[in-house]
C-alpha cells in the first residue's frame, strides 16, 4: 500500500464527518482541520467577521454560497472565489509543513497533484442524520428535513463547482463509510488504521 501522507474528508450533513475527523487527528496524534481554514481564508480576505460567525454557528459551508451578495472590486475575481483560492494556499501550506486531517473544503481535490492524501467520504441513512440534526445540531425537528437536503445541495453544488466532480461519487474515494451503522468512533478507527498500515515499512 501507498503511504498517505495527510487525510481529507468530505461529509453528507449531519453524518457526523467533522467529530469524525477530530477523533481521528486525536488517535494519530496530527491536527485536524476544519472550520478554522474558512475562517482564516475570510479573514485574508477582508469578509466581514459576522458573516464567518454565522457560517462556524450553523457548521455549514453557507459563508461562501452567501458570498455572491457581494460584489466583487474593480478588476478582481467575484469573492466566493477569492476565499476558494484563498483555502486552497492555506490547505497546500498547512500540509507542506505537517501531517494533517482535513475536513471538507475540497481538499482531497486541492491535494491531488501535492502529497498522496488518503480520502474519505462520510455517509449514512437518512433516518440517522435526522436524528442526529435534531439532537446533536439542534435543528427543529420540523426544519431538519429543509435543512438536511438545503446542507447536501449546497456542498454538493460547491464540490462539483470546484472540481467538476460529483461529490457523492465513490470513485472519487479511497474510503467510503456509513457513520450511521458503524459509529462515528469506529470510522475514525478505520480511517486512523488505514491510515497506520500505509505508513507501515
Amino acid at each position: 500500500m501507498a503511504e498517505f501522507h495527510s487525510i481529507t474528508i468530505e461529509r453528507q450533513y449531519a453524518s457526523g464527518g467533522s467529530e469524525i475527523g477530530k477523533f481521528v487527528g486525536e488517535m494519530l496524534g496530527i491536527p485536524c482541520h476544519d472550520h478554522d481554514i474558512l475562517e482564516k481564508a475570510a479573514g485574508n480576505c477582508d469578509v466581514p467577521k459576522d458573516m464567518v460567525q454565522y457560517a462556524e454557528e450553523t457548521s455549514t459551508n453557507i459563508l461562501l454560497f452567501g458570498l455572491s451578495m457581494l460584489k466583487p472590486g474593480r478588476d478582481e475575481l467575484p469573492v466566493s472565489e477569492r476565499i476558494f483560492a484563498e483555502e486552497t494556499k492555506i490547505i497546500t501550506e498547512l500540509v507542506r509543513n505537517e501531517k494533517s486531517v482535513i475536513v471538507g473544503r475540497c481538499a482531497g481535490y486541492i491535494l491531488k497533484n501535492l502529497v498522496r492524501s488518503l480520502n474519505v467520504y462520510i455517509y449514512a441513512d437518512y433516518e440517522k442524520r435526522f436524528d442526529r440534526a435534531i439532537t446533536v445540531y439542534g435543528i427543529p425537528d420540523d426544519k431538519a428535513d429543509d435543512v438536511i437536503k438545503k446542507f447536501d445541495k449546497k456542498r454538493s453544488d460547491f464540490y462539483h463547482a470546484n472540481t467538476k466532480r460529483k461529490w457523492s461519487d465513490k470513485g472519487c474515494y479511497h474510503l467510503c463509510l456509513n457513520s450511521g451503522l458503524l459509529g462515528t468512533k469506529a470510522c475514525a478507527e478505520i480511517i486512523a488504521d488505514v491510515y497506520r498500515a500505509s505508513r507501515e515499512k
